[in-house]
């Protein structure tokens, strides 16, 4: 009986499979069936670097001031200091300067930039506030220029560390988002 059986489930698996393949070829399109698009759908969170906005898919980044500072007592180069507003879209929480160093890396001349330690009270100062979603907070970030002629480069990407890529012989971490110049003679 179980030879039966096991015959029969054979036989009629031979007869399934073969009408199966009977249908290669013949198959007619119809009216109901949809279309499969092969280009990349954009999504509203696609990352950008326009207008001096960095708009990532956990945080927006807008530089809304560029002064370069000249004569300094503790700094024999001019400085120039970026003023800008974090807004975390995130869950997450983070901190305006973790945003920039996250997302910016500023050079002159193709020669990447250090952050050096400068206050001065007219310059927001808000560099470790935690930011819960949906918060916003200003702060300014000073770099130590190499000269006070050559424009200044400032490279936006996500995902700095990530993976390296390289636009106009600098490299740079991550996902580039595009670029901006500041020229130093219309900030003073």
């Amino acid at each position: 009986m179980k030879k039966l059986l096991v015959g029969g489930i054979a036989i009629l698996s031979s007869l399934t499979l073969a009408s199966c393949s009977s249908l290669d070829g013949q198959y007619k399109k119809s009216n109901n069936d949809t279309k499969q698009s092969t280009k990349p759908v954009k999504t509203p969170n696609q990352a950008s670097f326009k207008n001096n906005v960095a708009t990532l898919n956990d945080k927006t980044i807008k530089i809304t001031g560029v002064k370069t500072i000249n004569d300094t007592q503790d700094y024999d180069k001019p400085l120039v200091a970026f003023i800008y507003k974090t807004t975390n879209r995130s869950d997450k929480i983070i901190t305006p300067l973790d945003a920039w160093n996250n997302t910016f890396k500023i050079s002159q001349k193709k020669t990447t930039l250090k952050p050096v330690s400068f206050s001065d009270e007219r310059l927001e100062s808000n560099p470790d506030t935690n930011l819960a979603k949906g918060d916003s907070k200003t702060n300014t970030i000073v770099y130590e220029l190499n000269n006070d002629s050559d424009p200044i480069t400032i490279n936006a990407s996500q995902g700095i560390s990530t993976n390296n890529i390289s636009t106009n012989n600098q490299s740079i971490d991550g996902t580039n988002l595009g670029s901006e110049q500041f020229s130093i003679k219309n900030n003073n």
